[in-house]
């Protein structure tokens, strides 16, 4: 079809269409570069990362490409229409192949402008907690505190509340038990408060225990109690609830202190 457009005009329209294809390749050229340049620079200034603004640079340039490829078949004189809709068909076909794809891609640049998290946070998103280790255009790559390596899609992130417990500081700490109705809650209360002296790593200014309510266990009633307690870092959490209730039941036995249900690790 081509051939027949360009031999029915003659030698002339040809060389005019040549010019104009030449033309609009100059330009689409020279648009697509100024964009990216201003991308780049954009980037640059904003610390947006390199390989962001590459993949947004070959977009743009896609898309100018596809524009000058329209104008093209226009000054051959070519059913513009017929492309689009062939065109289009298969962008459908695309589009609904790769919209993870690209759902995760624009989460992706979310996060690495935005930054909720760094390399090296401790975050939890959906019951999952760890330190993050990469984050790529697509995923991003969790450590967790058991050492398992988990990849999660960047779009999760986006329909999932993210906890970043590197940046909210010191975390509390809350260990409820059960105790008999007739137990000396000030006993309790000094147990805890020794305890905590001995544990390195919880803040003793700010340590509470609290009467929580009432739980019923055949035909009597226990009084629930939780002990709380703040700790500088969310990643010592574990290794300090373990100390502090080893500590705690050890002194329980000794003081002859009955609970209904023995707090755990």
């Amino acid at each position: 079809m081509v051939l027949e457009v360009i031999f029915d005009e003659g030698i002339t329209a040809l060389i005019e269409k040549a010019v104009y294809v030449i033309i609009i390749i100059i330009i689409a050229s020279g648009i697509a570069k100024a964009t990216t340049m201003i991308v780049s620079r954009f980037g640059k200034r904003s610390d947006v990362p390199e390989n962001v603004t590459r993949v947004i640079n070959k977009i743009i340039t896609y898309f100018i490409g596809f524009i000058g490829l329209v104008l093209i078949l226009d000054v051959f004189k070519l059913n513009i229409n017929t492309f689009l809709a062939s065109f289009g068909i298969v962008g459908l076909i695309i589009g609904l192949s790769s919209q993870t794809i690209i759902s995760n891609f624009i989460a992706g640049i979310i996060i690495i402008i935005e930054k909720p998290f760094i390399r090296g946070d401790i975050i939890d998103i959906i019951g999952l907690q760890g330190i993050v280790e990469d984050i790529s255009i697509r995923s991003t790559r969790v450590k967790s505190l058991d050492g398992r390596l988990i990849t999660i899609p960047n779009s999760t992130f986006n329909t999932s509340p993210v906890i970043n417990y590197s940046r909210t500081g010191r975390i509390q700490v809350k260990i409820p038990i059960s105790v008999t109705p007739d137990t000396d809650i000030e006993k309790l209360r000094k147990i805890m408060t020794l305890t905590v002296n001995e544990i390195k790593g919880i803040r003793t200014f700010h340590v509470e225990m609290i009467v929580t309510g009432m739980t019923l266990s055949g035909l009597s009633r226990n009084i629930v109690v939780e002990f709380r307690f703040w700790i500088d870092r969310f990643i010592d959490k574990d290794n300090i609830s373990s100390k502090f209730i080893k500590s705690m039941n050890e002194k329980f036995k000794n003081e002859k202190i009955i609970i209904t249900s023995e707090i755990k690790d």
